[in-house]
């Protein structure tokens, strides 16, 4: 796609997005940029109506003055006031506290394209109420929701392998887990656990966890650092948390019973 009008303002172009529509200002050195609203990639030379882009040494693109922040596919700062915020499907990485401190931003979804979060990359996100997390992430790191007093429930993806301590110490109250491997910390001398439990269904912190349409008191569950082993400690399927048959076998997904 081609641009026939667009503005030369020193070493920048200002174009408009063909995807998003957005208004935006791109660096005439760079070859390629991402459109810092939705992510769409667009070559320097369309951009420019046709004519080549400067041939200097190449360099990382490094958006400026835009939402979303990046050094080639790694996200270091959003910089925009959007209550729904949808990551670029082009980033592969979130640096830490890449959104700390917002008080804006109420829902995000991470796309699948990212697999690693670090730590503090939501801390003090008061207003968040919702997050979509990527499929492809093995560790919720540590402080990650730290603060975010609007989170309620949060669903954990089957590749999470382990919820870092301190990492989700915030508004929750209930974690839907696909997976049953996943771990977590509880506390100790030196720190919080990953997240808050409700003793005893009272005050806050998570009281319920779910699992394959189960649910569990997280009082009962928290200590066992994960679902496994508290399932296997009930007699009950790791697979889908439900009872086994007579004959060892579990009435709803068939697995059979380990030993």
């Amino acid at each position: 796609m081609k641009f026939k009008d667009y503005i030369d303002i020193k070493d920048f172009v200002q174009v408009v997005c063909p995807e998003c529509k957005a208004l935006l200002m791109a660096d005439k050195d760079m070859e390629y940029w991402h459109c810092g609203h939705c992510g769409f990639k667009l070559n320097m030379e369309d951009a420019l109506g046709g004519r080549p882009a400067p041939k200097k040494e190449k360099r990382t693109p490094v958006l400026k003055g835009e939402i979303f922040k990046r050094e080639g596919d790694v996200l270091y700062q959003y910089a925009g006031d959007s209550e729904d915020v949808e990551i670029p499907e082009n980033i592969t990485k979130i640096a830490s506290g890449a959104f700390k401190g917002n008080k804006n931003i109420k829902s995000v979804v991470i796309p699948d394209t990212v697999t690693d979060i670090a730590d503090s990359v939501f801390e003090g996100c008061t207003s968040l109420e919702s997050v979509r997390l990527p499929a492809g992430i093995t560790k919720i790191n540590y402080k990650t929701f730290n603060g975010c007093d609007s989170l309620k429930t949060i669903t954990i993806p089957a590749s999470v392998e382990q919820i870092m301590y301190n990492a989700m110490c915030c508004g929750l109250e209930e974690i839907v887990f696909e997976s049953s491997n996943t771990t977590w910390e509880i506390d100790n001398e030196a720190t919080n656990p990953s997240f808050w439990i409700s003793k005893n269904g009272k005050g806050n912190g998570v009281s319920r966890i779910f699992f394959k349409q189960q649910t569990f008191n997280a009082g009962d569950v928290f200590r066992h650092r994960s679902l496994f082993t508290y399932l296997r400690g009930e007699g009950l399927c790791t697979n889908c948390g439900s009872k086994f048959g007579m004959f060892g076998k579990c009435k709803a997904c068939g697995a059979k019973k380990a030993y």
